[in-house]
């Protein structure tokens, strides 16, 4: 019995491993580019996400964890860009001494990971490293070193550099990108890291992400890194949305700045769901409340939506109604229907057809990087310049491929001479032995 090969990232100019990916923020962003010779593999460890990029059509590895793979692996081999989010749980209480012990060691140990010469003195550093974080109260901790063990190791063990290389992740690891930069820089890098706001790249929410961009070039490692630059308003609370500078008479959703400086008005919740919430309405966000109801944002329409997290799912909408004063009027009894996945998804610059799946997609949605956000950063990341103005409708009308038909359903069918018989509501149901609810997933 032969068995069908596991999926591995095809030669390509710019071959992407994404390592924790999440549902595909930064895969169907490289999907969007696929005509400039872009590819990518995910490794991912949750299963449900695993089937929402298996929906999407997005290249997964079989091995799910990131620390039992490494460049070498036959399903990885040929990437030239290493990209990766890992989780920041440990760094989310910064403002506490347990989030700063967990940043200190983190910079401690990536230290201790710099400057070797060869895999033998290499692999012992590592060995004393993945001891310590294993033996840490949070282990995830240690995660957010594994891109750098890739790093060392495509150039000790496999000894071909990635070409460039992007990080990302919540701005509490700033300080550990911009000392892994300093580490990339000793290893041939030019590196750079910055805070990126979302909502400066048209994404329809504000959310702020800490951002590497490195790039291979023995030689010039401290030369600048061009970063993304903004084609859209920043948001500021009890700001003045500005008009657009461009007519769009294609109705298209996302906008690119014209050359000059010039930005677009930001892109709010209004426009991102306009095909499903017809009516002015505002958003009551637990995000930034600190568990204090009295604290819970507000958000109208017209504005971009706060950050989206795992708990999408509770924030509530209502009609947007003002008293005399202009002040907002919120009536519990007017609750509207609370975002669908589709919509979260949207309001992450998702398309709307992405194909979500399993019972924790708010979790998926939250943890996951914009799209839009993703096309700026690997645009200037790989090509040195911003995203061609097609890729914005591509992304936004992007669809899952439909499966591929079987033979025999190919096949032309024989003439009939009567009309077929109407099946019974029994055979209608799903013959895989599933019930129809599940079958609907």
């Amino acid at each position: 019995m032969t068995h069908p090969s596991p999926p591995s990232l095809p030669p390509a100019k710019f071959g992407i491993v994404d390592l924790f990916a999440g549902p595909g923020g930064l895969d169907i962003a490289a999907t969007i580019m696929k005509d400039e010779g872009v590819e990518s593999i995910g490794v991912e460890w949750d299963d449900p996400t695993r089937a929402t990029r298996a929906a999407a059509g997005l290249l997964t590895t079989d091995v799910k964890d990131v620390a039992a793979l490494g460049p070498c692996d036959p399903s990885v081999v040929e990437a030239t860009v290493l990209t990766g989010g890992p989780p920041c749980q440990s760094f989310s209480v910064a403002g506490s001494r347990k989030g700063h012990q967990a940043l200190d060691d983190v910079l401690r140990l990536a230290t201790r990971l710099a400057d070797h010469e060869d895999e033998t003195s290499f692999d012992a550093a590592w060995k004393e490293v993945k001891a310590e974080t294993d033996a840490m109260s949070d282990d995830r901790t240690g995660f957010v070193l594994q891109p750098l063990r890739w790093v060392m190791e495509a150039k000790l063990k496999r000894g071909r550099p990635y070409e460039v290389i992007v990080l990302e992740q919540v701005p509490t690891v700033l300080p550990v990108w911009k000392h892994f930069a300093d580490i990339l820089r000793r290893t041939g890098y030019a590196a750079e890291a910055h805070v990126l706001h979302t909502e400066d790249f048209g994404v329809p929410q504000t959310r702020r992400r800490a951002v590497l961009i490195a790039q291979f070039d023995p030689g010039n490692e401290h030369r600048k890194v061009r970063f993304p630059e903004a084609t859209h308003q920043r948001y500021r609370k009890g700001a003045e949305r500005l008009p657009p500078i461009h007519d769009h008479q294609d109705g298209s959703l996302f906008r690119a700045s014209r050359s000059g400086g010039d930005v677009e008005p930001w892109v709010s919740m209004g426009d991102a769901l306009r095909a499903t919430r017809t009516s002015e309405f505002v958003m009551v966000s637990n995000y930034g409340s600190g568990g204090d109801p009295k604290n819970r944002g507000r958000r109208e329409s017209g504005e971009p939506a706060p950050t989206i997290t795992g708990k999408v799912r509770r924030n509530r909408l209502y009609p947007l109604r003002r008293d005399g004063s202009g002040e907002i009027v919120i009536r519990e009894e007017e609750q509207l229907a609370r975002l669908s996945p589709a919509e979260a998804g949207l309001l992450q610059s998702f398309p709307a057809a992405y194909p979500w799946r399993s019972t924790d997609v708010a979790q998926q949605i939250g943890n996951a990087v914009p799209p839009r956000l993703s096309l700026h950063i690997l645009s200037m990341a790989l090509f040195r310049e911003p995203p061609q103005e097609k890729w914005y409708t591509l992304l936004k009308e992007w669809r899952p491929e439909e499966p591929a038909m079987p033979v025999a359903a190919r096949r032309p069918a024989r003439l009939q001479t009567s009309p077929p018989p109407v099946p019974s509501s029994a055979s209608r149901r799903p013959r895989t032995g599933a019930s129809a609810k599940s079958s609907v997933k």
